[in-house]
């Protein structure tokens, strides 16, 4: 519990740094979207894991197989 009180004092000092240094061109929320756009840029640079590319690469074959037995 006490980290989690640690997180929010640290995120409030955080936001009241950046409105003090400033002008408040998003508010307090566009502190909170930086930190998620750099997790998100984060987690969109790891690489495809092997097995996602093999189910990715099966499921192309089944459907070129499916349309073309339609044809």
């Amino acid at each position: 519990m006490s980290e989690r009180k640690t997180e929010d004092e640290t995120l409030q000092s955080t936001v009241a740094d950046h409105q003090s240094r400033q002008p408040q061109e998003l508010g307090p929320n566009s502190v909170i979207g930086r930190r998620l756009k750099a997790y998100y840029d984060d987690v969109a640079s790891e690489p495809v894991p092997d097995r996602f590319l093999l189910l990715l690469d099966a499921l192309d074959q089944a459907e070129s197989g499916s349309s073309s037995d339609r044809g």
